[in-house]
């Protein structure tokens, strides 16, 4: 009983260590259905690397928005909201893992980086994302929003932005585990 007992933990360590990232998982396509009956497919998390005039509107951007100053020369992590929920319960509060603990605690742990919540300037409902615990800042010109996600109904999504541009964004449902396991790899 005792060696089974052992072989079952030694399993479920090695399942735990090879567990699926996003940066090696091969993307999946959302489907979105435009307002006009089109439809628009999406894949769920891309790489890219934002030209050198496009990266100094977003920092000059960043800097608008922020009340602190910001290290470029760190990595940039932005946790986007892009809509409001759909199905409305009155001082209902998601119970999404992101708002758990402090991710900004977890991140600078692999390494310091700049970390932002930030919203649609059309999201009401701040309650409902944690408003009061999370320091929302307003995407006002809709920068993040035109060059990173620009589909409408995906929820948002995050990214992680290189101090030379490259980034990785990922746009749909996502976790805690899913940003903090793909930091430590892009």
């Amino acid at each position: 009983m005792k060696n089974l007992l052992k072989i079952l933990v030694i399993i479920a360590i090695l399942g735990c260590s090879s567990s699926k990232n996003l940066i090696n998982e091969k993307p999946y396509v959302y489907t979105i259905e435009n307002y006009d009956g089109t439809q628009t497919k999406v894949k769920s998390h891309t790489t890219g690397k934002l030209s050198n005039e496009n990266y100094e509107i977003l920092k000059s951007h960043l800097l608008n928005i922020i009340d602190h100053d910001i290290d470029f020369d760190k990595k940039i992590i932005i946790n986007f909201i892009d809509n409001d929920p759909t199905i409305y319960r009155k001082g209902y509060r998601v119970p999404w893992d992101i708002f758990s603990g402090n991710i900004k605690k977890n991140l600078d742990k692999i390494e310091e980086c700049n970390h932002f919540w930030i919203i649609n300037k059309r999201v009401k409902d701040l309650h409902y994302y944690h408003g009061k615990k999370i320091n929302w800042k307003v995407d006002k010109n809709n920068v993040i929003r035109n060059f990173f996600f620009k589909n409408e109904g995906l929820n948002g999504g995050f990214l992680i932005l290189k101090p030379n541009g490259d980034y990785f964004l990922k746009v749909g449902e996502y976790g805690k585990y899913d940003v903090i396991s793909t930091y430590k790899l892009f």
